[in-house]
């Protein structure tokens, strides 16, 4: 049970991101001189001092920049370790994460833009209200494609509220919004967005984006219409968060790659996609075609046309294959949290289950060999296969498995799970209309999702040199296909 504390102040009360984030802005201006300090007397800049400033807008939107990697970078090693993708070992990722049953507002208290996944969102949205609601409707010197940059950067921070979180509060003292709130807000930022600058930077992630979010809310129909605009435009589109390495780095590579104890342990039937990120200034992918094959294959599944799915699928599946992988010497020793070794041989074949056959191609040799890894896509499904398979419930079911890899460490996989994160303690702290139970203060792991950490386990835990085939407990891509979920569906 989680305790914290009872009473609430009365008085003075304020969503702690919205303050920390105005002052995690203003400071990235002072800092980076973005403001001309002979039109500031006093050395702390304030927000009337940046709406007095020339080209506030174009001042604050390195602030924005920055937190949006830390947002991403968050959103994926969070995401990704409550999923079945990832098992922790080591100790700089809590274990609670294996069990997300377990995880409590306690556990989401993280302020940092490696775990930080509710903090680093709201600090997000709260830097965009600032932006765009205070400081622009006074700059005439904003520029249209800054202003879609911003409006695409809040429309982001309400998507990924709105997919793994079930209420947020978006205002001072304001009651939890619903996550179909969040994700219609999210729709109005990122419509602004294309409005401000429809041939920018920004329209093709926007517009994925949009695909991205009438998905969530399980409106087909505009979904399938925004994926097909994308790929008409760039048919091979792909949209990554770029890091600097230094003040910013891919939060995930650090525990993939960095660490000694490489906390983020992929499961055995998805070794071969591990580590995806080779450096600390490796972009993270936000958006691409595959995403939009993908969706256009469930919103056929949904509609019950599987030939039409299979297409799709088969699409996504050769983009996939297309985008190749990069040589890396990985020093992984693949090690449980016993110090065991995990499955590090590639002759070991690996079955999804206990019913499943036995696959090989899923695990590669490692440590000090040189192997091939995606670090945009891959998958081990081939197209022609998909299109040859027959029955619904084996579309859905290799559906499921091209989303899980062709996304892999790209932070869908808990929110396809149906699993969904408690907002952090402070929030409930702080907030008078936030009470321990109401919505949003508990997580939501559905019934199909097997009990504590039994989507990471496999047997035998530790291969020997005479064992042949590791069997996963669960196949939770069954699972999805068995229970039909889907936001189109459910």
């Amino acid at each position: 049970m989680n305790t914290h504390r009872t009473s609430k102040p009365t008085q003075g009360r304020a969503h702690s991101a919205f303050f920390l984030g105005l002052a995690f802005l203003i400071g990235m201006v002072a800092a980076c001189d973005f403001l001309d300090p002979t039109a500031v007397e006093n050395p702390r800049t304030t927000p009337d001092d940046l709406a007095q400033a020339e080209e506030p807008v174009r001042a604050l939107m390195p602030g924005l920049r920055a937190q949006f990697a830390r947002m991403i970078g968050s959103q994926v090693v969070i995401s990704e370790v409550a999923s079945d993708n990832y098992s922790i070992h080591g100790t700089g990722l809590s274990g609670v994460w294996d069990n997300p049953r377990s995880v409590s507002p306690t556990d989401m208290n993280s302020t940092g833009s490696a775990t930080g996944i509710y903090w680093n969102t709201q600090e997000m949205r709260a830097l965009g209200d600032f932006l765009l609601d205070d400081i622009a409707p006074g700059d005439e010197s904003a520029s249209d494609s800054h202003l879609a940059e911003a409006h695409y950067y809040r429309g982001m921070a309400y998507l990924l509220q709105g997919e793994n979180f079930t209420h947020v509060p978006t205002e001072r003292d304001a009651a939890p919004r619903p996550a179909t709130e969040l994700l219609e807000r999210a729709l109005t930022d990122l419509n602004a967005s294309l409005t401000r600058a429809p041939g920018g930077d920004f329209a093709l992630p926007a517009r994925a984006a949009i695909a991205r979010t009438h998905r969530a809310l399980g409106s087909a129909g505009p979904a399938v219409q925004t994926a097909e605009e994308v790929l008409a435009a760039a048919p091979d589109f792909v949209y990554q968060k770029l890091f600097d390495g230094s003040t910013i780095e891919n939060a995930p590579h650090i525990f993939l790659v960095v660490r000694a104890l490489k906390e983020m342990q992929p499961l055995p039937r998805l070794d071969f996609l591990d580590p995806k990120y080779l450096s600390r200034e490796a972009g993270i992918v936000v958006a691409k075609a595959e995403e939009m094959h993908l969706i256009l294959a469930e919103a056929a599944l949904a509609a019950g046309d599987l030939p039409g799915a299979r297409g799709h699928l088969a699409d996504a599946i050769q983009l996939a294959l297309d985008r190749g992988t990069t040589p890396f010497v990985d020093d992984d020793e693949r090690l449980n949290a016993d110090l065991t070794e995990r499955p590090r041989r590639s002759d070991l074949l690996i079955a999804a289950d206990p019913d499943s056959p036995p696959r090989a191609g899923l695990v590669l040799d490692r440590p000090g060999v040189e192997i091939p890894v995606p670090t945009i896509s891959g998958t081990s499904l081939d197209p022609d296969s998909v299109l040859a398979l027959d029955g619904a419930e084996e579309t859905w079911h290799a559906f499921h498995l091209a989303r899980q890899e062709i996304l892999f460490l790209e932070g869908r996989r808990m929110s396809d799970m149906g699993i969904r994160l408690p907002m952090m303690l402070r929030e409930i702290d702080q907030n008078a209309l936030i009470d321990d139970g109401s919505p949003g203060t508990v997580g939501v792991v559905p019934d199909y999702i097997p009990s504590g950490s039994a989507i990471n386990r496999f047997d035998p835990a530790s291969p020997g040199p005479n064992d042949t085939v590791v069997t996963m407990l669960h196949d939770v891509n069954r699972l999805l296909a068995q229970n039909q979920v889907s936001p189109f569906m459910n």
